[in-house]
C-alpha cells in the first residue's frame, strides 16, 4: 500500500499523542490475560474449554485494538499502529503453543527433566539476541532474529515435560498464577512496544516496513513468554538500553564537511568596487573626461608621502650626475606619454662616455707639448 498521506510517511515523535497507542496496547494485552484467567474461574467444573478462552480472548483484544486512540493528529500514527496491532496475535500465539504443549500428556505430575535446562537455556539465549537488538535498534541487521528462531527450532524440538490438564487456556490458575500472568503480559506488552517505537525510523516509504518492525520486535520481547518470574526484571533494562540506543541516535552529530572559516570581506572598503562610484556623473562626456583627469589617481592615498608626486619619465633631473640632454622623442600615436627606450640611453651614456675619455686624453698630449716647447 502506497502512502497517500504525510501523516503515513512522517512520523513525529516530539508529539504526546503518539504514544497513546503504547498504552493501548499495553492494556489490551493485560486484559486479554485477565479474560484467560476469569474464563477458567467462572466456567464450572468439567466444562473448561480451551477454544472457548482462546475465541473470548481473541474478541476482547480485537475489540480493544480495533482502531488507534487518538488525541488530535498525530503524524506517524497509523504507521506505529500497524505493528503494534500485531502484539495481540502474537501474545495469544504463545498461550496457544503453550497450550499445545501439554495437550499429549498423560502424566499429572510435574517431573524433573534435563529439558527444563535446554528450555531455559534457549530462553536466555533470546534474551540475549533482545539486548543485541535493544543496543542498536535501527541497525539493518538479522542476527538477534536469527538467534531467537535458532533458539524456537530447539525448544520445538525438545520441548519441557508436560503436565495434563495444565496450560493457560484451560487451567483453573491460582492468585499467584494469575498474578504472574497478567505481570508477564505487562512486561511482555511493553517490551514489545517500546521495540516498535524504537525500531521505526522517522521517515517511513510505505507499509512493507510494518512486516520488518514487526519481526524485530518479536524476537527482541518474546522471552519474556517462557523466561522464569525473576528473570522479567532484564526486561525493564532491556527497555532502558534501547530508549538510550535511540536517543543517542537522534541526538548524534551528522557527518559532513566542516565549516571553512573565512575572513571579513574588504568588498566595501574597496573603491573598485563601489560601482555608484564608477558610473559617469556628468552627461557631457568632455566634461566627464576633465572631471576624471583632475581626480588623483586609484590608491594615490594609500602610498608614501615621497611618492605621491608623479614621475616624470621623459626627462632627468640636471643635478643628477648621469643626467642626459638627450631629444625627446616623438610620441607614438596619440599617447600621452613619452616613449623611453632604455637600450638606446645606455648606448648613448656609453658614447658620450668615450668621447670625454677621448677628449681629455688629446688635452692631456696638447699640455704636455707645451710645457716642452717652452723648456
Amino acid at each position: 500500500m502506497l502512502n497517500r498521506d504525510q501523516e503515513d510517511s512522517v512520523v513525529d515523535f516530539n508529539d504526546a499523542s503518539l504514544y497513546l497507542p503504547l498504552a493501548q496496547t499495553v492494556f489490551s494485552l493485560c486484559t486479554c490475560a485477565t479474560v484467560s484467567v476469569l474464563a477458567c474461574w467462572l466456567a464450572p467444573n468439567g466444562t473448561v474449554s480451551a477454544v472457548r478462552t482462546l475465541a473470548l480472548c481473541c474478541a476482547t483484544g480485537g475489540l480493544l485494538m480495533r482502531a488507534p486512540v487518538r488525541l488530535g493528529k498525530a503524524h506517524g500514527i497509523t504507521v506505529v499502529f500497524s505493528a503494534l496491532q500485531m502484539a495481540v496475535p502474537l501474545y495469544l500465539g504463545t498461550l496457544v503453543v503453550e497450550q499445545l504443549v501439554h495437550t499429549c500428556s498423560i502424566d499429572a505430575t510435574h517431573v524433573p527433566s534435563w529439558r527444563h535446562v535446554i528450555f531455559h537455556g534457549a530462553v536466555f539465549a533470546m534474551a540475549c539476541s533482545g539486548f543485541m537488538r535493544a543496543r542498536a535498534p535501527l541497525e539493518d541487521t538479522d542476527r538477534p532474529f536469527i538467534i531467537t528462531l535458532l533458539a524456537l527450532m530447539v525448544i520445538a524440538i525438545m520441548p519441557p515435560p508436560s503436565v495434563a490438564l495444565v496450560g493457560p487456556l484451560c487451567q483453573s490458575a491460582s492468585l499467584w498464577d494469575a498474578a504472574d500472568r497478567i505481570v508477564r503480559a505487562f512486561c511482555f506488552g511493553m517490551l514489545y512496544c517500546i521495540t516498535v517505537y524504537a525500531s521505526t525510523r522517522t521517515r517511513c516509504s510505505n507499509y512493507s516496513n510494518t512486516a520488518t518492525v514487526f519481526f524485530r520486535s518479536a524476537a527482541a520481547s518474546i522471552w519474556v513468554s517462557g523466561a522464569l518470574l525473576w528473570w522479567l526484571p532484564f526486561a525493564a533494562a532491556q527497555c532502558a538500553v534501547i530508549m538510550h540506543a535511540r536517543a543517542m541516535h537522534n541526538t548524534a552529530p551528522k557527518r559532513g564537511y566542516q565549516t571553512v572559516e573565512s575572513s571579513a570581506s574588504t568588498d566595501e572598503e574597496d573603491i573598485e568596487s563601489n560601482v555608484d562610484n564608477l558610473a559617469p556623473k556628468l552627461a557631457d562626456p568632455v566634461a566627464e573626461q576633465n572631471r576624471l583627469l583632475s581626480e588623483p589617481p586609484i590608491y594615490a592615498k594609500d602610498a608614501p608621502a615621497e611618492m605621491n608626486a608623479l614621475v616624470d619619465l621623459g626627462f632627468e633631473s640636471a643635478d643628477s650626475p648621469h643626467s642626459i640632454h638627450a631629444t625627446p622623442k616623438e610620441p607614438i600615436g596619440k599617447l600621452p606619454f613619452q616613449q623611453v627606450s632604455l637600450s638606446e640611453t645606455s648606448r648613448e651614456i656609453q658614447h658620450n662616455t668615450f668621447s670625454a675619455s677621448v677628449a681629455k686624453a688629446m688635452a692631456m698630449q696638447h699640455s704636455d707639448g707645451e710645457e716642452e716647447h717652452e723648456r
